[in-house]
């Protein structure tokens, strides 16, 4: 039997508490993706609340709810007002370039406005959903259940700590679905719930769920009955492969400056390398190499430059760096130490202690520290970069005829031992044959690999033999290896096709974490040592690609997709000192946090400037809101009869205007006594009114609902006696 909550007031309680359940899903969801704009969504929620609860036609919601998206992607991804031509012109820009993306299947061009959009209507259809559980099945126990779920997943597998946010669901959740169960048992024996009653039954389960809520906050708590299963997994999945590698190829994973001889199995290391404080994860960069021998790498002994920096100087790494004034600091603490620097991508500065000085090799991009003319291992620096951006425009204008203009000193990045086998070249060949620029050939071979039968593993991993190609061997036989082994053959594969290209170490990421302040720690351990490519494109400069199955890539680059730019950037270089940001910096320049701070603080100015102005005109909006709600029983009925009579002659139009009816009687003074049948009440207001109209309808009403007569009606006669009644309790 199909149940549907008919009390408002009681509807609203349960909207109240299930966004507090919603909430508890968006507070981890924005922490640990860095969204930081956990209002905007909740309000967006607590509009389809208020949609749904006044029963707003799906057509008006939904227009109101699109114009709301559509405000929150202008407001977040432009400077724009939401009804300037620019806005809109962005809109439309941005719907062309992920069309684009998804016909083409290139998911990693999808702008970030469209997994906005998408996220808003993942909300869109929870809230739909939680509507129908709520309005009409009045059990709310599958979502309850999943969010405790959720809670204890990401409590024990992310950095996110769910223990304040497990009680608050435990009390919500109970306190809910214990609410729904006793407005279902009202529903389902056609009991009048009255305020009263309702009430009666409620505070015992109110006070019992509250006083568990507070003994289990309260009171000890016992040892975790089971161990933490992340090491046992971890342990598992380093292991992972099944069979032992070959005994002479061995070795422990971590980082070494030797790479002559790449292959062979690698044993896991969870020994901490370093710590590293910063919002958002990176890779780490140590060094590149460029001679590939066709069994590992080794570094050129060409001409060098050797460029020194002190504390504080601006620091050019060879990679662009995104907006100065924009940048993040990385603070590092170091449990190995080593006497070089491990830096993000747009690193701009260096800061360590005093009498520190850094050498940066053009061959090898290794930041070397020293004091007093001797190298020097830090336990502790601290380096604020800023993470580059590149236009997607000028990306896909990057042509192979711009290759020929390379100067002498991209040939060691072009280099291939004589003896490559030339199926290596032919492969490259064949994935880029259909691609024209350079930036599109290299994401073809970077998502070769996960399309085409390779598997990542440490464990079974073979070593060349003499005669035989490292790259050779892994793409066209083995096909299983780690990083090495596909940023070789990425590396390889571009200078087949005369890309400048070069191997770069370092390491992932790490494991993400919270220190005692609350900040995000990123833990790197020797099984994050990690390879990965660079790639130079003329116009764009080196830039990082990541060709290594299961890694999610080279930091957080971000791509600028102005697709009306024509222009095709110069190489990015960092400038020469880092300038404190100005108060008159363009608008174009600022983070979203920045302008959203601004906007914010606009709209404190405004209310604080104009608060008499805006406590009279509440006053006055409240009063007449009141005077509205009082006399509702004599403007309503206008509004009724146009809006029936625009709507469908059927059943379903019917049903709803008979129960409007009802309402307005009540409204008008004519009350249905509890327990009084509808005929016995029609009775008495046709008696009252001295009209037959309210049997004729509600004869009409009995035989659709009881007896499931819904189209043998007489529609125009049923309106013409609803619309009389209606009219009568308006005067």
């Amino acid at each position: 039997m199909k149940i549907s909550l008919r009390n408002k007031w009681l509807q609203a309680i349960f909207y109240v508490l299930v966004f507090f359940l919603l909430r508890e899903w968006l507070i981890p969801v924005v922490e640990l993706t860095d969204t930081n704009y956990l209002s905007i969504f909740l309000a967006f929620i607590v509009l389809c609340f208020v949609f749904s609860f006044l029963s707003i036609p799906w057509w008006l919601s939904g227009l109101g709810k699109l114009v709301y998206i559509f405000w929150v992607l202008i407001f977040i991804y432009t400077d724009q007002v939401f009804f300037s031509p620019e806005g809109f012109s962005f809109l439309i820009k941005d719907v062309f370039i992920n069309l684009e993306a998804l016909m083409s299947r290139d998911l990693s061009v999808v702008t970030d406005s469209f997994r906005t959009v998408l996220f808003f209507l993942l909300l869109w259809m929870t809230a739909y959903l939680i509507h129908h559980w709520i309005s009409v099945r009045l059990n709310i126990f599958l979502f309850f259940f999943m969010t405790v779920i959720f809670m204890a997943v990401l409590d024990t597998f992310s950095p996110y700590d769910a223990d304040g946010a497990i009680l608050r669901v435990m009390l919500v959740g109970l306190l809910l679905s214990g609410l729904l169960k006793v407005a279902k048992i009202f529903e389902s024996n056609h009991i009048s719930m009255g305020q009263g009653k309702y009430t009666n039954l409620i505070v015992p389960l109110i006070v019992l769920v509250g006083f568990s809520g507070a003994m289990g906050y309260l009171l000890p708590k016992a040892a975790p009955v089971w161990a933490d299963p992340v090491p046992f997994i971890q342990s598992f999945a380093d292991g992972a492969g099944g069979g032992q590698g070959s005994a002479k190829g061995v070795g422990r994973i971590g980082y070494g400056e030797d790479d002559s001889n790449l292959g062979g199995a690698y044993l896991p290391d969870s020994t901490v390398v370093f710590e590293a404080t910063v919002k958002t994860p990176q890779y780490w960069k140590i060094e590149t190499k460029d001679t590939y021998t066709s069994k590992g790498w080794e570094q050129s002994v060409g001409s060098n430059e050797i460029r020194n920096y002190t504390v504080g100087d601006q620091i050019d790494t060879g990679i662009a760096v995104g907006p100065v004034e924009d940048h993040d600091v990385a603070s590092f603490t170091f449990l190995l130490q080593y006497p070089f620097l491990m830096y993000p991508y747009g690193s701009i500065a260096a800061e360590a202690p005093v009498g520190t000085t850094f050498s940066i090799s053009n061959n090898t991009q290794k930041i070397e520290t020293f004091q007093q003319n001797d190298k020097v291992e830090l336990k502790e620096y601290s380096i604020s970069f800023s993470e580059p951006s590149y236009s997607l425009t000028a990306l896909r204008a990057t042509t192979t005829e711009s290759l020929a203009q390379l100067t002498p000193e991209f040939d060691r990045y072009l280099q291939l031992p004589e003896g490559l086998p030339e199926r290596v070249r032919e492969l490259a060949y064949s994935i880029t044959e259909d691609k024209t620029s350079l930036y599109e050939k290299a994401r073809a071979l970077e998502s070769y690999f996960p399309r085409n039968g390779f598997i990542y593993d440490q464990t079974n991993v073979s070593i060349p033999k003499s005669s035989q190609d490292y790259v050779d061997q892994f793409l066209f036989e083995t096909k299983r290896g780690y990083c090495d082994n596909f940023s070789t053959s990425m590396v390889v594969m571009l200078r087949s096709l005369d890309i400048p290209a070069r191997w770069v170490k370092g390491f992932a990421e790490g494991e993400a974490m919270r220190n005692d302040n609350g900040d995000r720690v990123y833990q790197i351990t020797n099984n994050n040592a990690h390879s990965w490519v660079e790639a130079y494109l003329p116009g764009i400069g080196w830039m990082p690609f990541e060709p290594t199955i299961g890694f999610s890539g080279t930091g957080n680059i971000d791509f600028d997709l102005e697709s009306d730019s024509t222009e095709t950037p110069a190489v990015p270089l960092a400038p020469k000192k880092p300038e404190k940001p100005k108060a008159a910096v363009a608008s174009d320049s600022k983070s979203i946090s920045e302008r959203f701070t601004e906007m914010m603080e606009d709209v404190a100015d405004w209310v604080s400037e104009n608060r008499v102005q805006i406590i009279f005109g509440s006053i006055a909006l409240i009063a007449l809101g009141l005077i509205l709600y009082r006399i509702r029983k004599r403007w309503m009925p206008k509004l009724l009869v146009p809006y029936y009579r625009l709507r469908k002659e059927n059943w379903q139009s019917f049903e709803t205007s008979y129960h409007h009816l009802l309402h307005q009687l009540s409204l008008f003074g004519i009350k249905r006594g509890e327990g009084q049948t509808l005929q016995s009440y029609a009775k008495y207001v046709d008696g009252f009114f001295g009209t037959k109209d309210m049997k004729t309808l509600t004869s009409a009403y009995e035989k659709g609902f009881y007896g499931r007569e819904i189209k043998s009606h007489e529609w125009v006669q049923l309106r013409e006696s609803w619309e009389n009644l209606i009219n009568r309790t308006s005067g």
